[in-house]
């Protein structure tokens, strides 16, 4: 089984702004936490992070399943199609949480 080809540039560059997102939430964790912020604030804080982390895994697994939908360009569909149908999905998937 071949090892699947490196993220596309445009991906790779938006998994990397999301995350730097979501280090940034961190970094407002742990001020809060050493500033003794209430809970509650604590607690949104941490249920964005947390938003912030699932919406970049969702992102990548519709990459890595463009990637392989597409690899051998020999798909029964066009890119674009593709492409529309991993949309809808990750709009689904965006309302399942």
């Amino acid at each position: 089984m071949n090892a699947p080809p490196p993220l596309a540039a445009e991906h790779k560059a938006d998994l990397l702004h999301r995350l730097r997102r979501a280090e940034g939430q961190v970094r407002g964790l742990q001020k809060l936490l050493e500033e003794g912020a209430d809970c509650g604030k604590i607690a949104q804080q941490l249920l964005a992070t947390r938003h912030a982390l699932d919406s970049t895994f969702v992102r990548l697994n519709l990459s890595l399943a463009q990637q392989e939908l597409t690899a051998d360009g020999e798909t029964a569909v066009s890119p674009q199609a593709v492409g529309e149908v991993l949309e809808r999905l990750q709009h689904k998937l965006g309302r399942s949480r």
